[in-house]
């Protein structure tokens, strides 16, 4: 199990033996694609490491209406944060977005560990403060910036990081949950991009044609 954990990221620089304490706490699960791991609301118990696989973070209306906060990948951590806060609940749902293995850690078990190991302490510390930078710049693109800038940015940024991030591919729904708006909506933004001469469609996939025009969209410039 060490072997598998020691690519964690926030487990990199905590030293072999906490990594050994980690895997003698933690359990084992698996998940199937499309399976929840986590509901919001429900008991918090537990801080989870990702050994393979994806998840999304999301949250939920009473309208089942969805706003997506992150897709995690191998190698990444989620709960960490209602763990630190000693909430007694789960901020936020987490699901599967393929064949996933996490380790689950005892939320008790691992607030202990970080009191006797400032490594870790240090480590967490990081990690939350930039769980804070990306829930800060999530709020800034959703209050500040139209659907069509949130688009273009996103898309920009998907172009950029092509090939380096493993996992599930982006629906339509999955973009228009993630940039805070429904599918009709960004349906007609993208349309409207496509017009542009700013990106086309290629069978399933979206194409950047002209980087330019994109990033005038983005700036908010028409």
């Amino acid at each position: 199990m060490e072997k598998q954990i020691v690519d964690i990221q926030l487990l990199r620089e905590v030293g072999e033996e906490t990594l050994a304490q980690i895997a003698a706490l933690g359990v084992e699960r698996r998940y199937e694609r499309g399976e929840t791991i986590i509901w919001a609301q429900d008991e918090c118990r537990y801080v989870y490491f990702i050994l393979e696989g994806q998840v999304e973070v999301f949250r939920q209306t009473s309208g089942r209406r969805e706003q997506m906060l992150d897709r995690l990948v191998t190698g990444e951590c989620f709960n960490l944060v209602p763990v630190c806060l000693g909430a007694a609940e789960n901020l936020a749902n987490v699901r599967a977005l393929k064949k996933t293995r996490v380790l689950a850690v005892n939320a008790s078990d691992f607030m202990r560990l970080m009191e006797t190991e400032p490594r870790l302490a240090h480590a967490v510390a990081r990690f939350l403060a930039g769980r804070l930078q990306h829930m800060t710049q999530l709020i800034e693109t959703l209050s500040l910036y139209s659907v069509r800038q949130r688009l273009a940015r996103f898309l920009i940024d998907q172009a950029d990081h092509e090939g380096s991030r493993e996992g599930a591919r982006w629906t339509q729904t999955d973009m228009a949950n993630r940039l805070g708006t429904v599918r009709d909506v960004l349906g007609r933004a993208l349309r409207r991009l496509a017009d542009e001469g700013a990106l086309r469609f290629e069978r399933d996939s979206i194409l950047l044609a002209d980087r330019e025009l994109l990033e005038k969209a983005a700036r908010g410039e028409d």
